[in-house]
């Protein structure tokens, strides 16, 4: 077991030298709505907030932690939905920290009695990354042995991205392209920051005024990376949430949590499967929200994607 720490741990750090960098990807879809698709700004009709940490292989201790904030609102005015949002990732305790700070505009369009509406939105990034090269000195001194010289230890780069979101009823499609114009990250020469294609789909199926079911899907692509997540969300008596799917590459997820008219809190647990050793990983995901919407519309249970 500790060979296969050591061999992980070791992959990590070839990972952030070696290749470009992925985006970290959250199971919690619903409670990270805006970093699926920056459409969902002001999606929920008033005001949201968000809040996702991850904590991914805590047993390589805590190798690799990420930390979203959202905040978006709907502008009445202009039928328009805006957004602010700050992610921390960090790998390897310290190694390799990105920071990013989103401003999001999303216009809604009504169509069909207000049934259908379709939600193209722009969004602009102030992207950061810092490195800590005194951390690359253990375990097989990887960082002294292959002699790599870092040019830089921080990189600032201004990035783009856009999304499109349909939704009909209770049936949601979204697509989105981040980081279409591609920086520059490179803290070891010129390396582009691969754009990613997201699509997702939704349906909600309310059964009672207390009871609803969720389905969704969805697919990612960044350069050589595919994932993918099937999962399937229900909340019973008006207030409990209980989850499950399966991700990419051998992983399955677990959810439990509680809402109410103002707030949601969640718990999520991954188990993955590695080849590496025959070893298995676990993951965990926290969440928190705060929903502020008209008096009707607190009576009434919502789709997950208005949360």
């Amino acid at each position: 077991m500790v060979f296969i720490k050591r061999y992980l741990l070791i992959f990590l750090i070839a990972f952030v030298f070696k290749t470009q960098a992925q985006d970290p990807l959250f199971t919690s879809n619903q409670q990270s709505l805006l970093y699926l698709n920056p459409s969902f700004a002001g999606s929920n009709g008033f005001m949201r907030y968000q809040s996702v940490y991850r904590n991914q292989w805590p047993s390589l201790s805590s190798s690799y932690i990420t930390f979203y904030n959202s905040f978006d609102a709907y502008i009445k005015r202009i039928k328009g939905g805006v957004a602010l949002c700050y992610l921390n990732d960090n790998q390897a305790n310290g190694t390799l920290i990105t920071q990013r700070l989103d401003l999001t505009y999303a216009q809604h369009f009504e169509l069909l009695d207000k049934k259908l509406k379709i939600v193209p939105s722009i969004q602009i990034t102030y992207l950061q990354k810092n490195i800590d090269a005194t951390k690359l000195t253990f375990g097989s001194q990887i960082y002294q042995q292959n002699h790599i010289e870092i040019t830089s230890s921080k990189k600032i780069n201004v990035d783009f991205s856009s999304g499109l979101l349909l939704n009909y009823k209770h049936f949601y499609f979204g697509a989105s392209v981040f980081h279409f114009n591609q920086p520059d990250e490179g803290l070891l020469g010129f390396s582009k920051l691969p754009a990613r294609l997201s699509l997702f789909a939704s349906y909600n199926l309310l059964l009672s005024e207390k009871t609803v079911l969720h389905f969704y899907g969805r697919y990612e692509k960044q350069q050589q990376f595919c994932f993918y997540q099937l999962g399937i969300n229900a909340v019973f008596f008006k207030h409990l949430i209980v989850g499950a799917g399966y991700k990419y590459s051998n992983s399955a997820f677990t959810n439990l949590g509680y809402k109410n008219n103002y707030f949601t809190l969640q718990a999520g647990y991954e188990l993955y499967y590695s080849t590496i050793g025959n070893g298995t990983f676990f993951s965990y995901e926290l969440t928190a929200s705060f929903n502020l919407r008209s008096k009707e519309q607190r009576k009434i249970l919502t789709d997950f994607e208005k949360w």
